[in-house]
């Protein structure tokens, strides 16, 4: 989220698209822009977290570390941020509204990496793109 002071100017070193590192000010700035999806203005989907417009894939799997109750340190929450942005797709953090509930989200393309983190961080299902569908993961949604 450049510009409004939420993450560093360090990039990634892996292959595929660069991104930039989340900071202890990154949850502050997500909370703020996710809030936003509240409004009745926003239907269920995925936006790009800068710019609030809705993005779609053709392929991929979305997967988020957010769980019902969740209270990181900002350290952690830059943590797993980072985390799933190493592996994302396109290096951006996505805020979907699934259920009326909004979250900060990823896309990966590889389904066995979004399996591992949604059993990971106990998630419900992540979402395919391909074919526009619900995968269940086994989790509660809870920490």
């Amino acid at each position: 989220m450049g510009g409004r002071g939420s993450t560093s100017n360090m990039t990634s070193s892996r292959s595929g698209p660069s991104y930039t590192r989340a900071d202890t000010g990154t949850q502050a700035a997500h909370r703020e822009a996710v809030s936003r999806l509240m409004s009745p203005n926003y239907d269920n989907g995925t936006y790009d977290l800068e710019t609030m417009t809705p993005v779609e894939y053709n392929s991929g799997y979305q997967v988020t570390f957010s769980q019902i109750g969740d209270n990181y340190s900002d350290s952690e929450y830059a943590d797993r941020v980072n985390e799933f942005l190493s592996v994302s797709s396109d290096g951006k953090t996505l805020a979907g509204k699934f259920e009326d509930t909004p979250e900060v989200s990823f896309h990966v393309d590889n389904k066995g990496t979004a399996i591992k983190l949604a059993k990971k961080y106990n998630q419900i299902s992540i979402w395919d793109w391909g074919n526009c569908d619900e995968i269940k993961t086994g989790g509660t949604g809870r920490r």
